[in-house]
């Protein structure tokens, strides 16, 4: 992976940093639900990145017990090289494609990361006995390709590539 090798970041450190420089200050259990991770590795992945220098962890005035972990300076640079190196790298992705066929992509891919969020919501609730397996069947006459796809559908990755090329597609400013 291109951010580990050029600035020394796993995914999971990564994915931390980035949802710290949008949201903090969070509490790791937070950190860990942002980032798509379970506490244990959140904690251990926060723990390297403090000891690099990355993040800073203060005590929650809310929950004496718990921490606020904040991007510290040094984090706040590195992050600021990673999204630039990104968003350059999305731009090489994304260069075949002309500015309507990247919004119809953006489109696109909004419709599939809603679909994503329902199919697992719904998931939950055939676990929870709430639903049945029969209450969420396609429509008959779905396409076999359909099928085959949807079942390769990983939230977690759809939801960091649309996060991703929403910054190519709609620059700031």
């Amino acid at each position: 992976m291109r951010v580990e090798r050029k600035f020394s970041l796993t995914l999971l450190e990564w994915r931390s940093l980035g949802q710290l420089a949008a949201f903090a200050p969070l509490s790791l259990k937070d950190l860990a639900h942002r980032a798509g991770m379970d506490k244990s590795y959140a904690s251990r992945t926060v723990s390297g990145l403090i000891e690099r220098g990355f993040i800073a962890s203060e005590r929650n005035d809310a929950d004496a017990r718990g921490v606020m972990l904040t991007l510290t300076e040094k984090g706040q640079t590195l992050y600021q090289q990673v999204i630039v190196d990104a968003e350059s790298r999305n731009e090489r992705l994304l260069r075949p494609l002309n500015m309507e066929e990247r919004e119809r992509l953006m489109e696109n891919l909004a419709a599939l990361t809603e679909s994503a969020r329902q199919v697992l919501n719904e998931e939950r609730l055939i676990q929870a006995g709430k639903l049945s397996d029969a209450d969420v069947e396609p429509a008959t006459g779905a396409s076999s390709l359909t099928q085959m796809h949807a079942a390769q559908i990983d939230i977690e990755e759809l939801r960091s590539l649309v996060d991703r090329l929403s910054r190519v597609v709609r620059p700031p400013g």
